[in-house]
């Protein structure tokens, strides 16, 4: 008897997670979705402010559509959001992180425990 070749598909996919959901995060947001270079989407998002990451979220969904799949349990908010957005990644995804300087010493750590990529902005 010979079995087929048979293998699990891999996800090769790019997640991106974004924390701090003003504008300089969603245009850094909008930028990686804008890439070309492979399959990517925005699965998750983190702010202390509500209002700020639903008003990112429409904008970014209304332009990007389906590389847009940021369900409800990946929306977080609060002070500690940017430990649960990173907690959902895979190493290899990409932590966008938008938040103001004063912040950065307490999320430096966060991307390098899921081996993750990081991209700092600048406001």
């Amino acid at each position: 008897m010979t079995l087929p070749h048979v293998h699990a598909a891999s996800n090769n996919t790019i997640q991106v997670a974004l924390v701090g959901c003003g504008g300089r995060g969603s245009g850094a947001a909008a930028n990686a979705l804008s890439t070309k270079g492979g399959p990517i989407t925005l699965s998750v998002m983190a702010d202390v402010f509500e209002d700020k990451l639903n008003g990112s979220y429409s904008g970014l969904k209304e332009k990007f559509g389906d590389l847009v799949d940021v369900p409800n349990d990946k929306k977080f908010i609060g002070f500690d959001g940017y430990k649960h957005a990173i907690d959902t990644l895979k190493p290899g995804d990409v932590a966008i992180f938008a938040t103001p300087p004063a912040f950065r010493w307490v999320h430096s750590p966060m991307p390098s425990r899921r081996e993750s990529m990081c991209s700092w902005k600048s406001p």
